[in-house]
């Protein structure tokens, strides 16, 4: 089986580190794959799901929040702006940072600005998703 070592790293922690067979990443122009041996490149990331099959054949997901993706040789490393594994995600706290994100936007007063409402739905919606796919 064809390999690669990939890093996830978030300003917090590193998220995730270890060589997996295959990638799926939300770069800005669409969804990345990477397979071994694929070519060098950096690509911006958008809000998404980071899914990546280990050794094992088994599927994980991590909600990222942008950032960059870096290809180089046989590795990858995401640099994402925030990053949470699906399997650490608290679905209620989750919830509650979408719905504050939507009394914002809808004009209710929260304490969060409009711009910080639509990063905080963005986010909140990508860890529901990865949250449920576990």
């Amino acid at each position: 089986m064809s390999q690669f070592h990939l890093s996830v790293a978030a300003p917090d922690r590193t998220i995730f580190e270890g060589d997996v067979s295959s990638l799926v990443a939300p770069a800005h122009q669409g969804a990345l794959g990477i397979l071994a041996g694929h070519e060098p490149l950096i690509a911006a990331l958008k809000h998404g799901l980071v899914e990546y099959v280990d050794l094992q054949s088994q599927r994980h997901y991590i909600a990222v929040s942008g950032g960059f993706l870096e290809v180089s040789e046989n590795s990858v490393i995401v640099l994402a702006d925030s990053a949470d594994l699906a399997h650490e995600i608290d679905i209620s706290a989750a919830e509650s940072e979408l719905e504050l994100a939507r009394k914002t936007l809808r004009g209710e007063e929260t304490g969060m600005t409009r711009t910080e409402a639509r990063h905080a739905l963005d986010r909140a919606m990508i860890r529901i998703k990865a949250a449920r796919k576990v």
